[in-house]
């Protein structure tokens, strides 16, 4: 009997050891895969972070570009405005007169001289209402001189070609020299002030002119320096200003040279008067 107890708490004890070892064994295995479980979870949630943190630093980034495209289109704005006003002053400069008008000229003219601006946009202009047609003095001068440059001299052999047209044969031919306020000073000696230069580049302008036929007798040539400014001078220079005009007017208003007829001798009053 007591052998009989014995077995069977021998086999009881045996079974409960058994039992422990198994759930020991689970419980290692459970306990890995929780570990592994928070390794995993630990990486995710740091892989996590940094892709909230880049996604952080790409909305900063889309921020800053829009702030950047809002500023260039500021930008753009405001040049696109500068850009009309100054087309709008330079349509102006088209048409701007320095207080001389001699009236409209013949209209087979005013097409021959439009067509020829029109072939140098951004060295000559015409004004059909005033009969003035405009160089600007970079295309036709180099700085601080007054001979013409081989392109300005072609263009104006064929100005030439159209004052000997019938239609404007007839015109006096009044030719005008403007600088900016840049001093000469490379040809300071021989242009003092930009008077010299201005009537310089004027008498120029007449003597191409005369090479190419223009009677000489229809000339009249002035130069007013920097006095008659187009638009105000800048510190660097103005090119604006920086211009030969020529004014066509009829023969009927220019002044009338008679020759002297019958006796010429002076007549000298010997008189002496008080002074007044």
């Amino acid at each position: 009997m007591n052998k009989t107890i014995l077995t069977a708490g021998i086999i009881t004890l045996i079974g409960i050891s058994a039992t422990g070892c198994v759930r020991h064994e689970r419980y290692d295995t459970a306990r890995t895969t929780t570990l592994s479980l928070q390794e995993q979870l630990s990486i995710a949630q740091t892989e996590c972070n940094t892709a909230t943190n880049a996604l952080a630093n790409r909305d900063r980034q889309l921020d800053q570009t829009v702030a950047n495209l809002n500023r260039l289109q500021d930008q753009y704005d405001l040049l696109a405005s500068e850009l009309d006003a100054i087309d709008a002053e330079n349509n102006s400069l088209l048409t701007t007169v320095t207080d001389i008008k001699f009236g409209p000229l013949p209209i087979a003219t005013q097409r021959q001289l439009a067509a020829l601006a029109a072939t140098y946009p951004d060295d000559i202009w015409f004004s059909a209402e005033s009969g003035m047609i405009r160089f600007g003095s970079d295309f036709t001068f180099s700085s601080g001189r007054a001979n013409l440059k081989k392109g300005a001299t072609d263009l104006i052999s064929r100005v030439a070609i159209i004052l000997n047209s019938p239609e404007a044969v007839n015109f006096e031919v009044v030719v005008m020299g403007h600088t900016d306020d840049v001093k000469p000073t490379s040809s300071a000696q021989r242009y003092p002030t930009n008077w010299e230069l201005s009537t310089a580049r004027a008498a120029s302008v007449v003597k191409t002119l005369a090479d190419n036929g223009v009677d000489p007798a229809r000339f009249e040539i002035s130069g007013y320096g920097e006095y008659r400014p187009l638009v105000q001078n800048r510190e660097d220079g103005t090119k604006e200003n920086r211009r030969v005009e020529i004014y066509l007017r009829p023969a009927s208003e220019a002044v009338v040279w008679l020759e002297p007829t019958g006796d010429t001798t002076a007549t000298i009053d010997t008189v002496e008067e008080p002074m007044k």
